[in-house]
């Protein structure tokens, strides 16, 4: 049970803005206490390689200086940043991270499109009034957007390549509208809709919520200010006075942001699209968005309701995973682990016990090749509640529980933890037979250069089979840069 009071700071890094939100959780219910952004456009600076521009980079590391002092003031369990389209995107955005980590203090983690779409939605419902019901929520960013469609969970989720920032790159070059035989703001609005057209049934039947800079923006335009229902008269109306346009600059709009005016035109094309490919007639605008659904994800996570080990369950019910196998080699694992580093944080031990829970997925698949295509598998899906590293760091030990060890390209939030494989690929050797056997006399402890394992000689004569492969494992590590000794006792 979440206490009266405690406080988590989220952090959007999007394609258009970054987002901040600090709030508190009184007697279960979430309160936000504080809100900051900054526009940067980031999505501005992806060139035709994906590369992130320099000079746009260093536009969006001077904002960050401004979210510090909240983050500071927080257990870092509190805290989470995430990163979205652009930095998913960015081929070059390892150097811009560390330097944000730098700034914040915190890590940054890349999640996909559809982790993106699954937190908007929880933070959409977490303001949602009235009893269960279908809902679409539509949330338009600077370099995607994001459809989901659900009751109080989702059931369907998309995440599109279009956004506020990626279409005014695209079809508002200077601001231009409309240029002798050429309509812009037309162009954009049926590329849109080609995004469009196999998910016109997400709308059907259900209440449909918007959340987000461009909606709340069109919504101020429309009604003075005020954050109301959007009609679809209406925002037919809007969209036809803009693509009369010349310019952006020739548009008289009121209550329209500043900050918001260069991308408004795609934002509204965007969703004007959506209305009209979805046969959307009302619009809900929710205040609350992915910031929201962070914080709600934080709390499960400190308080028994971690998505992500609803994820790994799901998983070994969906392929047959042996839980009795897997229950065997995360316990033995964990506790070589423990033998290691007594004081292993929290989320290692988690990552252990997850990679161990997964390790035999591809046997669904394949016996000769179950490692290769179980990395795969969970490197590639969607992943509830994952970011993309913590997939990778999975991957890479199901990949490496038993041969040769590959070894991994490091980069950015992503350092595999020598002494997880270890613990891993012993469990796995321990239990190769699927039997249940006791670590009693065996010790692994670390030394300056590699491990140090210690068997009693009685145990490696019951287990002939098992002294064997362990003899094969301290070959493997002779390549690596802590080299494994088996001794025995």
């Amino acid at each position: 049970m979440v206490p009266d009071t405690e406080r988590y700071a989220a952090l959007d890094l999007g394609s258009n803005s970054f987002h901040l939100l600090l709030a508190e959780f009184r007697d279960q219910r979430m309160v936000r206490l504080h809100t900051d952004k900054a526009m940067v456009r980031l999505a501005e600076g992806l060139d035709e390689k994906r590369n992130l521009d320099t000079a746009v980079a260093e536009r969006a590391l001077d904002a960050l200086h401004r979210f510090r002092p909240v983050l500071a003031e927080l257990p870092a369990d509190h805290i989470r940043v995430v990163g979205t389209n652009t930095l998913r995107a960015a081929a070059n955005a390892d150097g811009f991270l560390e330097s944000a980590e730098s700034i914040l203090g915190a890590p940054i983690e890349i999640i996909s499109g559809i982790e993106e779409a699954r937190l908007i939605y929880s933070g959409v419902m977490a303001a949602a009034d009235g009893p269960p019901r279908l809902r679409c929520v539509v949330d338009i960013g600077g370099g995607s957007t994001e459809l989901v469609r659900g009751y109080e969970t989702p059931q369907q989720l998309q995440s599109l390549y279009m956004g506020c920032v990626s279409f005014s790159k695209r079809f508002f070059a200077d601001g231009i509208v409309s240029s002798n035989s050429v309509n812009h703001f037309n162009r954009a609005h049926r590329a849109a809709r080609a995004e469009l057209q196999e998910l016109q049934h997400l709308a059907e039947g259900a209440q449909v919520i918007g959340s987000s800079g461009t909606i709340k923006a069109v919504a101020r335009v429309l009604y003075g200010g005020e954050l109301a229902e959007i009609k679809r008269q209406d925002i037919d109306k809007l969209a036809a006075k803009v693509a009369d346009a010349k310019h952006i600059a020739d548009l008289d709009l009121p209550d329209l942001d500043s900050e918001r005016r260069p991308v408004f035109a795609a934002g509204l094309a965007i969703l004007h699209a959506i209305f009209c490919e979805l046969d959307i007639q009302t619009m809900q605008v929710s205040p609350y968005a992915i910031r929201e659904g962070i914080v709600h994800d934080l709390a499960g996570r400190l308080h028994g309701g971690d998505r992500r080990a609803d994820t790994v369950a799901a998983l070994m019910q969906l392929w047959q995973v042996g839980t009795a196998q897997a229950q065997r080699v995360g316990d033995t694992a964990l506790a070589l682990l423990h033998q290691l580093h007594p004081k292993t944080g929290s989320e290692e031990l988690q990552r252990l016990r997850w990679a161990a829970q997964l390790h035999e997925i591809g046997l669904a698949l394949s016996h000769s090749d179950f490692r290769k295509l179980g990395a795969y598998m969970i490197e590639h899906a969607d992943l509830a509640g994952f970011a993309k590293t913590e997939q990778e760091y999975l991957a890479y030990l199901l990949r490496n529980q038993r041969g040769r060890i590959k070894p991994p390209r490091e980069h950015y939030g992503f350092h595999p933890n020598p002494d997880l494989l270890l613990c891993l690929r012993l469990a796995c050797i321990i239990h190769r037979d699927r039997t249940d056997r006791g670590l009693d006399g065996i010790k692994l402890k670390a030394r300056d250069n590699g491990y140090r394992l210690r068997l009693p000689r009685e145990w490696l004569d019951q287990n002939p089979a098992i002294e064997d492969l362990l003899r094969q494992e301290e070959e493997y590590w002779q390549s690596q840069p802590q080299a494994l000794e088996i001794s025995e006792v």
